[in-house]
């Protein structure tokens, strides 16, 4: 059996022709939109009503929590949250980062910043990590909620940010003042400009110049929303609240790789409403001895990926969470308007495969001849006729492919400058080539994992409901939870973590042999997490009858004393109290009932000292007063 290449390149060429003439018409479509509404706008005068920089900045401020996940941020995270608290102009705002316990540089970062500044608040999660994005984002939500509770104040908006990004200093003030008009409202992203050379990183200024200048705004105007970006976004806390009744307190969605994009479908289910915003301040720049005023597109300066594979696996997961787990989880929820639009978030799937098609069949038409044998004349017939309709429809491509072409100059030079919108034209072959590598990776990713049953990274969490309780309850490091209530300094800590390297004592007994905390202070703070009573105990408020009841070696082997016998039940202070030894010679030797508080270890010695003193002193044996006998434990028991 021989196979007709020639048949086959006219299958393929009809194929990609047609499939290129859809999505064009498509892109058409929204343009034509777009352009009509600007034009119904100027002369209709029938959009929103503006809003000026000063009437922004006369508004009550409503309480804002930017959050941002951290992961290996260590690098970043310390900058980008100074630059934020130095340029933001707001005051009524905190930042809560979510780190891991097992993320000790990011979190000793993130300490460093929230030393000098009250507003920043570290959030441990509750397990290691890395889960994913929405499960930290998950943990934060609960921490706000426990620091209202805590400080008596109410978080009105939230935020969401990156550890890269860069914050324009009103963004603040424009969710003020459009939330909760919207339940949530997008800034533009804005990628940072990159040299010539990078063409990776510069795909990025392309795409977001043209999806966040014009194609979101025809998408908001035709189905009532706009996915989230996952930066630059803020949301109404009454309507989180709201997605968290629903879901069991797991706002974001575990169970997908673009946790920001399915939380607008989540809003949109619920009736809420999301907007894009476009705000242009004017700035007056300096150059040389002249002033240029300007007009500044209020957004989100962020750092994107320069290295061809780093970009490949990010916009693989995007095609993951976008295409295959929206599929899988929404199917094609919605009205039409909403339908189409997940038509269009999903056609990528296709046209990053058919552009490269498209590449390879536009080559060979062109070196095609030259790769005949040797001998034969390169005047063999064109495969496609030109009076043929696929020829016709090519022309069309053509025509919507150079429309295409005009679009992103037209965005880019609106977002950046005029040399960014050259370079991205030969940059829509290069994105094309990253996209098409993208949509290879997920789709292998999703089939091995459909056909192997191989669960994702982050399956652990998909039923990890978070709750305050478990926030708090979580066994933390002392110096962790020190910083966090501002206990100590973070050069103290770092100090005490090195000499604990070389001597090997407890983290606490340094802190209180250079006088850096208070032992007390250490108590107070594992007995908040352990939710267990803390006492200092005095010697001279202990009866000698109650020190008595437990020998004087056990005392010292398990750091404890009886405290108070009269109360019911018995109360034994213990320098740990989850120590399992101590507690199984408590049950097996210790006959009534007790509970156990928390004391430090050098207060439970001080008194176990004191005693054994006063027993020398009379001549008595060191375990016990021969005098005294316990109480019955029926008497206890009453």
């Amino acid at each position: 059996m021989t196979i007709d290449f020639g048949a086959v390149l006219v299958w393929l060429t009809c194929f990609s022709a047609v499939a290129i003439l859809v999505s064009g018409l498509d892109d058409l479509f929204i343009d034509v939109c777009y352009y009509g509404s600007q034009l119904s706008r100027r002369l209709f005068r029938n959009g929103p009503a503006e809003v000026t920089e000063a009437e922004l900045r006369a508004l009550p401020e409503q309480g804002i929590a930017i959050m941002i996940p951290a992961w290996h941020e260590d690098a970043v995270i310390a900058h980008m949250l100074r630059n934020t608290l130095s340029t933001v102009e707001y005051r009524n705002y905190d930042v809560f980062v979510g780190t891991y316990p097992n993320d000790e540089a990011t979190m000793l970062a993130v300490a460093g910043v929230a030393e000098a500044d009250p507003r920043v608040h570290r959030i441990v999660c509750p397990h290691d990590g890395p889960t994913n994005k929405a499960d930290c984002l998950n943990w934060i939500i609960e921490g706000i909620r426990h620091y209202d509770k805590e400080t008596g104040k109410r978080i009105s908006i939230l935020m969401l940010h990156d550890s890269e990004d860069l914050v324009h200093p009103l963004s603040l003030k424009l969710m003020n003042r459009f939330i909760p008009e919207a339940a949530m409202v997008q800034l533009p992203v804005i990628p940072f400009e990159s040299p010539a050379g990078e063409m990776t990183a510069g795909t990025y200024l392309d795409e977001f110049a043209e999806s966040h200048l014009k194609d979101m705004v025809v998408r908001e105007r035709l189905s009532g929303m706009v996915p989230s970006a996952g930066v630059g976004t803020g949301f109404s806390r009454a309507a989180i609240e709201r997605l968290a009744l629903k879901h069991n307190n797991q706002v974001f969605n575990v169970g997908t790789f673009t946790e920001d994009y399915d939380l607008a479908f989540r809003l949109k289910a619920i009736g809420e409403r999301s907007m894009l915003l476009q705000f242009t301040v004017e700035r007056t720049l300096v150059e040389g001895t002249k002033l240029r005023i300007v007009r500044e597109l209020v957004g989100t300066r962020e750092y994107f990926p320069s290295n061809f594979s780093d970009a490949v696996r990010q916009k693989a997961r995007w095609t993951l969470g976008i295409v295959f787990h929206g599929w899988q989880q929404r199917g094609w929820e919605g009205d039409l308007p909403l339908r189409y639009m997940i038509w269009r978030d999903r056609k990528a799937l296709m046209t990053n495969s058919v552009n490269i098609l498209g590449y390879l069949l536009l080559l060979e038409a062109a070196l095609g001849p030259y790769w005949l044998p040797a001998g034969e004349e390169p005047g063999r017939p064109p495969f496609i006729p030109a009076d043929g309709w696929v020829w016709k429809v090519i022309l069309v491509d053509a025509l919507l492919l150079f429309n295409r072409c005009v679009q992103r100059v037209a965005c880019d030079a609106r977002i950046s400058s005029w040399k960014q919108a050259a370079l991205s034209l030969p940059r829509i072959i290069w994105g094309n080539v990253i996209n098409f590598c993208a949509v290879v990776r997920a789709t292998h990713i999703f089939l091995r994992n459909r056909l192997t049953g191989e669960k994702l990274v982050w399956a652990k969490t998909a039923h990890a409901f978070p709750s305050e309780a478990q926030l708090l309850g979580y066994k933390r490091k002392l110096g962790d939870l020190l910083l966090e209530q501002r206990r100590i300094t973070l050069s103290h800590l770092s100090a005490a973590l090195q000499a604990q390297k070389g001597t090997g004592k407890r983290l606490g007994d340094i802190l209180v042999d250079n006088g850096w905390a208070k032992e007390s202070e250490i108590v107070s703070a594992l007995a908040g997490q352990l939710k267990v009573e803390a006492r200092v105990l005095d010697y001279a408020q202990l009866r000698r009858e109650d020190l008595d009841l437990i020998i004087e070696c056990a005392c010292r082997e398990h750091l404890m004393v009886v405290a108070d016998a009269r109360s019911r039940p018995v109360i034994v202070a213990a320098a740990v109290v989850g120590d399992e030894r101590m507690k199984g010679w408590l049950d097996a030797n210790f006959p009534y009932p007790y509970r156990l508080v928390l004391a430090g270890r050098r207060n439970i010695v001080e008194i176990i000292e004191r005693a054994g003193e006063a027993r020398t002193r009379e001549g008595l044996p060191p375990h016990r007063h021969p005098h005294l006998a316990p109480p019955p434990r029926a008497e206890l028991m009453n």
